[in-house]
C-alpha cells in the first residue's frame, strides 16, 4: 500500500476544471477535494464490496486510482471471448468511457470483463491496482439478469500469449521468443490478467481445491500432494517457456 500521509497536491489549469467546485483539478480529470466523496455515493448492494471500494476510493489521489461503479446498461456489444481458470471472459464496449481532460470524448472504450467476483478476489485485485498492476481495472458492474458481479478491465487487444504463439509460432525467431520471456519477467509488456490466485503468500488455499488452467498447473498440485506454493507457481512459467 502507498503511504499518503505526507502527500501534497497542487491544482493545475492543465488538468482541467472540476465540474463541482469550478477549481483547477489536482490531477488530470480529477479533483481531490470533490471526486473521492462523489465516487463513493453509490451501492453495489453488497456490503463487503461497498466497504472495500469505499476504502480504496477515499485513498485515490488521481482518476487512474479510482474503481468506478459501471451500470450494466452502459456496456454494449458484449461477446464471450474466452474462459480462464477463474471465470469467463467477455469483450464489451463501455459507452461512457474513461474520463478525459478534453471536453469532447474521443470515441468508446473497449473493455474486457470476467464474472463471479467474490469479496476476497475483489480485494486482491484492488491491492494489485494500487501496487501498479499494469492492465487497467476500470470498475465493477452487475449483470442485471444473473445478478453476478463482474470486474471491468482494460481490453488486451493483442489477445492471450497462448493464442499469439499458436498464430505466429512459425514466424517467431528465437530472439523474439527470448524477448517475450524477458518481457514477462521484467518488462511491462506482457501481463498476467487472470488473478484468481492473487493472495498473500501466507494465506492458505481451501484444502482439496484445485484452481487454474490445467496445462499450467504443477503435477503435485493436480495429484493433491500439495497446495499452491511459489515453487509450484514457477511450474506454470516453465510451461510457458517450453511453448
Amino acid at each position: 500500500m502507498r503511504n499518503i500521509t505526507h502527500c501534497i497536491l497542487y491544482r493545475d489549469s492543465d488538468y482541467g476544471k472540476c465540474a463541482y467546485c469550478n477549481e483547477d483539478n489536482t490531477q488530470p480529470a480529477w479533483c481531490h477535494s470533490c471526486d473521492p466523496d462523489i465516487t463513493t455515493k453509490w451501492t453495489s448492494r453488497n456490503k463487503d464490496i461497498d466497504d472495500c471500494m469505499e476504502t480504496f476510493q477515499l485513498r485515490a489521489l488521481s482518476y487512474e486510482d479510482v474503481i468506478e461503479w459501471i451500470p450494466f446498461d452502459r456496456l454494449s456489444e458484449i461477446k464471450k471471448i474466452g474462459k480462464g481458470g477463474f471465470g469467463t471472459v467477455y469483450s464489451a464496449t463501455w459507452l461512457d468511457g474513461i474520463r478525459k481532460v478534453e471536453i469532447i470524448k474521443e470515441g468508446n472504450n473497449y473493455i474486457c470483463k470476467r464474472v463471479r467476483v467474490q469479496s476476497s478476489t475483489f480485494k486482491s485485485l484492488m491491492i494489485c491496482k494500487l501496487n501498479l498492476y499494469k492492465l487497467a481495472i476500470y470498475g465493477i458492474t452487475q449483470n442485471t439478469e444473473t445478478k453476478e458481479y463482474l470486474m471491468v478491465f482494460q481490453y488486451a487487444n493483442n489477445g492471450s500469449l497462448y493464442k499469439y504463439l499458436r498464430n505466429n509460432f512459425c514466424n517467431l525467431t528465437w530472439l523474439t521468443k527470448l524477448e517475450i520471456l524477458r518481457d514477462i519477467s521484467h518488462e511491462p509488456k506482457s501481463y498476467i490478467a487472470d488473478l484468481g490466485l492473487s493472495r498473500k503468500t501466507d494465506e492458505n488455499a481451501l484444502e482439496g481445491d484445485i484452481y487454474g488452467v490445467m496445462p499450467y498447473v504443477a503435477p503435485e498440485v493436480l495429484s493433491g500432494e500439495q497446495q499452491f506454493t511459489q515453487a509450484a507457481d514457477i511450474y506454470g512459467f516453465g510451461v510457458i517457456m517450453s511453448e
